[in-house]
């Protein structure tokens, strides 16, 4: 009796062969419908549409999406013919060149803002910044200093501070502004002061030995206090020198708080990067880019007409696009190529192969017919039942023609080799079909169940995927089993074919090979298991590493992207592992990035290692850190200095009076020292030794002095410091910067704009971290850290962390489904443990090999790669099965040489069959998607693998084993 499996295939074997004009019409038909159902299409592109549903991390990072910038920019860059700098010391030269540059970008950029203007689909054009009035005038200014300015300003700051906090032109140093000597007046009376204590202490005895005092102190102390007034006269007259350089920066610090503004300060400036080499152009479309990939075509192609149609080349400027419309456009029409490359090269290289392996066209054509039905209709139903394909399924229709090539090959193989043993039309169709048909039967539900496995996967790509497939494998199974008989009694009818058609045979070319192996059966074996077990410390290396990079194809947009940020914002913490924090206020701002920049105490209080690689925050965009620099100025004593600059001023007028009130003090420090030294008192000794030294410098310092000049820079100082401290006046009036940054940052465009702050106006700080921070407990002290400064941020380390759970959830549960789903029918199909076995053992051995040459390759498994799990189990299987199939077919036969004839006969078959499949997944390697280029690269090194093994270990094993349960 026969059983299902059996009837099934001689009732497709009866439709197929006396129904032929009825399957072809049929198919026509279905493959007319999938056509026209699957025209349109849709294709879902967004990065979102591949990640797992109904996770709250994840919808939480798809509402952290919603704060990007969404319109459109265009990037204007001058080639060809550019001004150069001939003399960078030349200012005016500088500026003429940067003027010539600027007139050639802000041409272009108006040129095509012109055109996009006149389009109702832009509610906004613009590439002027413009100026919020609640902006005062100071920061204006500051936003308008070129570098070179900036970096005076920096220096003036740094040297105002030195010289009026630190008092280096006041004639008293801190420690002496208390004292009676800092109060008298002008130099000379301070010295004539010191003059009549050192007499009146010399008349009343206050000078004996150890009850020694000076004006009223102990003379030690009072020594002391001297010294240090004769270390201040000395610093300030020799830094006399230096007073216009001083002078100077206090005058550019005060030009700054109290700008002389005229009305090109306040007028909308050019987007225009540092070199004067881009300009940026933002335009807002009517609706966001979410309203769908036809939308974005729309805008991007409107942006590129006016673009063409703006004759740029003539002024020598070359315009890209950059935003989420033009990205969109950009990766549909990319992976579209990618999808329809990988099809063709498929379909053309699955033709030649079979030419190459069988040499016959008539056969080639009739195996490929049934595969270009199944991908059309794979490519309908992936329409109807995921609404289309996503980045990752878009190689499907290609991988479901490679597998389905299988069957036609298997198929139409058996039908010639029965065929040329003189079989009859009927009798080489019947036997090739239920033989064939059963084996292949077998595969492609294994296949196809595989795939079904990976609908328990939590990403929406990996179940979108085993949805497709699995139909399509089935789909493309079915058709070849009804199409293939069809075509051939139609062919044998239509061109009234009497011969007996053949295909070259290589099966008797290989027997020589086959009998090499079995002969040599178990050093074959043994070899390839040891091997085998080196190899497997290699494959165990292997590991998991989720980039999102991997599944977005490399296209302009996102170089233009990458030079944009380089050129007109800071890009410090860039993508890849990235926290985002949100501040609603200024010091919130402030406070966060403070946080994030104090390495000490994320070590001390958090144990947190130096995994904090870059932040990025508003803050970046001023042009210094003018909070600190406000604070510190207005934090000077300006009165006090003045004051002392004012006795500085007497000082000099009398510069006769106080060279005689040196020398007399000089006489009489001359006789303490003698005093001192012959009465043993050597501390004494050495402070009058210090003061004389001291004294006599001052003498020839004051006596060299240029007493007229010095007084003029000295009076020019003082009025630069009474302008800056009536400025200063109003700069402490200022409202601190960090509550103007909306305003300054709404001067920007939005493709900038959004990365410093929300459309619901919070701040945005980004945090880079390394890689370690997935090491051991380092990110749960990274969100205790977090949490004590932030209570509103989101990272992607943690989506990465989640998604990478996922993968390994994914990979691990759809390979053990693969696993019972093999076991399960091949045990079935087999009839036998050691059946199964070793129809699975070229699949495992090339499972392991595969994960060792990855590792080599220095290749992990990433967001697509996993999947090479179940597809490798699914297809690696199919070559044992047919294998194990026509040997037990031979041994039913004949048992003496049934391994070398039925690995003989099958090899060919098992051959092109793997070489189509790999055809598929090599074309995969020309894809714009790096995660498709690592998933064809390791699919290539499985199933490579598998079929080495399978024609190498399998006769090897066949013949250990001895036949007994075969």
């Amino acid at each position: 009796m026969k059983s299902p499996i059996e009837r099934l295939l001689e009732g497709i074997f009866r439709i197929g062969r006396y129904r032929a004009w009825w399957v072809v019409v049929l198919c026509l038909a279905a493959t007319g419908a999938g056509v026209y159902y699957s025209l349109d299409s849709p294709f879902r592109g967004a990065f979102l549409d591949l990640l797992p549903v109904n996770e709250p991390l994840i919808d939480e990072y798809r509402e952290n999406e919603k704060y990007t910038g969404d319109a459109v920019g265009v990037l204007f860059q001058l080639v060809g013919e550019i001004p150069q700098i001939v003399d960078a010391d030349d200012d005016l030269h500088v500026q003429a060149v940067h003027d010539e540059r600027d007139a050639r970008l802000v041409q272009a950029a108006e040129a095509v803002a012109s055109i996009l203007r006149e389009n109702e689909e832009f509610t906004d054009v613009y590439y002027l910044r413009q100026i919020s009035e609640n902006i005062p005038d100071q920061y204006i200014q500051l936003f308008n200093l070129k570098e070179e300015q900036l970096q005076r300003i920096e220096a003036s700051v740094e040297l105002a501070r030195g010289a009026i906090g630190g008092g280096a032109f006041g004639l008293f140093t801190e420690d002496m502004l208390g004292s009676e000597y800092a109060s008298i007046g002008s130099l000379d009376q301070v010295y004539e002061l010191i003059s009549t204590q050192f007499n009146q202490a010399l008349m009343s005895g206050q000078l004996s030995l150890g009850t020694s005092s000076l004006g009223g102190n102990p003379i030690e102390e009072q020594l002391a206090l001297i010294i240090s007034l004769n270390d201040g006269v000395l610093q300030t007259l020799g830094g006399l020198d230096e007073l216009p350089s001083v002078t100077n920066a206090v005058n550019d610090l005060s030009s700054i708080f109290m700008p002389d503004m005229n009305d090109d300060l306040r007028a909308p400036q050019p987007l225009i990067s540092g070199d004067h080499m881009l300009l940026l152009l933002a335009a807002q479309p009517r609706y966001p880019s979410q309203r769908g990939v036809e939308y974005s075509q729309l805008i991007t192609g409107i942006v590129q007409s006016a673009i063409d149609s703006s004759n740029l080349e003539s002024l020598g400027v070359l315009a890209r696009q950059t935003g989420t419309y033009s990205f969109n456009t950009a990766t549909t029409a990319a992976v579209n190529k990618d999808m329809l490359r990988t099809t063709i090269i498929s379909s053309i290289g699955v033709f030649v192969i079979f030419i190459l392996a069988f040499g016959s066209f008539f056969y080639s054509v009739i195996a490929v017919i049934p595969l270009l039905v199944s991908v059309v209709l794979t490519m309908a139903w992936a329409k109807f039942a995921v609404d289309g394909f996503n980045l990752v399924t878009t190689f499907l229709p290609a991988l479901v023609l490679g597998l389905g090539i299988d069957y036609a090959i298997h198929i139409i193989s058996r039908y010639a080799e029965e065929r040329n043993k003189g079989r009859s039309l009927n009798r080489a169709l019947h036997t090739a079909i239920l033989s064939k048909g059963k084996a292949s039967l077998y595969a492609a539900v294994t296949t196809s169940l595989v795939f079904v496995g990976l609908l328990t996967a939590r990403s929406r790509a990996l179940f979108e995927m085993g949805a497709i497939t699995s139909v399509g494998v089935m789909l493309a199974f079915f058709a070849t089993l009804f199409l293939v008989p069809a075509l051939i009694s139609l062919s044998h009818f239509l061109f009234r074919i009497r011969r007996r058609e053949g295909i070259v045979s290589l099966a008797p070319r290989l027997s020589g090979f086959f009998q090499l192996i079995t002969g040599r059966a178990r050093a074959f074996f043994v070899i390839i298991l040891i091997l085998t077990f080196f190899v497997t410390f290699q494959a165990a290396r292997t590991s998991f590493e989720f980039s999102s990079t991997d599944l977005i194809p490399r296209v302009e947009s996102q170089e233009v992207a990458e030079i944009l940020q380089a050129n007109f914002a800071n890009s410090g913490a860039g993508v890849g592992s990235v926290f985002t924090f949100y501040a609603s206020t200024g010091e919130e701002l402030r406070t966060a990035v403070a946080a994030l920049t104090d390495y000490d105490r994320q070590w001390s209080e958090y144990g947190l290692p130096p995994i904090l690689e870059a932040v990025e925050s508003p803050l970046d965009l001023l042009p210094v850190n003018l909070t600190e620099q406000q604070e510190m100025l207005s934090s000077l004593d300006m009165s006090a200095y003045i004051e002392q600059l004012n006795i500085l001023g007497v000082s000099l007028a009398g510069q006769a009076n106080t060279q005689a009130h040196i020398r007399t003090v000089l006489a009489q420090f001359s006789l303490l020292q003698f005093a001192a030294s012959a009465n043993g008192q050597i501390g004494l000794g050495i402070q009058g030794s210090r003061i004389i030294h001291q004294l006599r410098e001052l003498q020839q310092l004051i006596g060299g002095l240029d007493v007229a000049t010095a007084s003029l820079n000295l009076e020019a100082l003082r009025a630069a410091l009474a302008a800056l401290d009536s400025n200063l006046n109003q700069v402490r009036d200022l409202p601190p910067v960090e509550e103007l940054l909306r305003d300054v940052l709404l001067a920007y465009p939005e493709a900038l704009r959004a990365q410093a702050i929300t459309s619901d106006g919070r701040f945005v700080i980004q945090a880079r971290v390394s890689r370690e921070i997935f090491d051991g407990d380092n990110m749960e002290r990274f969100n205790r850290f977090a949490s004590s400064f932030s209570n509103d941020y989101f990272g992607m380390p943690l989506v990465v962390e989640k998604l990478e759970g996922y993968m390994k959830r994914d990979f691990y549960l759809s390979t053990g489904i693969a696993i019972l789903v093999i076991i399960i029918i091949v045990w079935g199909s087999l009839r036998g443990w050691m059946r199964a076995l070793l129809a699975t053992a070229p699949l495992v051995l090339g499972y392991i090999w595969m994960l060792g040459g990855m590792r080599l390759m220095d290749m992990d498994f990433n967001f697509l790669s996993i999947t090479i799990s179940p597809l490798l189990i699914g297809i690696g299987v199919d070559n044992g099965i047919h294998i194990i199939h026509r040997t037990m077919e031979e041994k039913k036969l004949r048992p003496e040489g049934a391994i070398e004839r039925g690995v003989g006969a099958t090899a060919i078959s098992v051959i092109v069959t793997s070489l189509t499949t790999m055809l598929v997944f090599a074309s995969l390697m020309l894809a714009r998607t790096p995660g498709l280029r690592m998933l064809g690269a390791s699919a290539l090194l499985g199933i490579g693998f598998t079929l080495l093994f399978s024609l190498l270990f399998l006769p090897a094993a066949l013949k250990v084993e001895g036949g007994k349960r075969v």
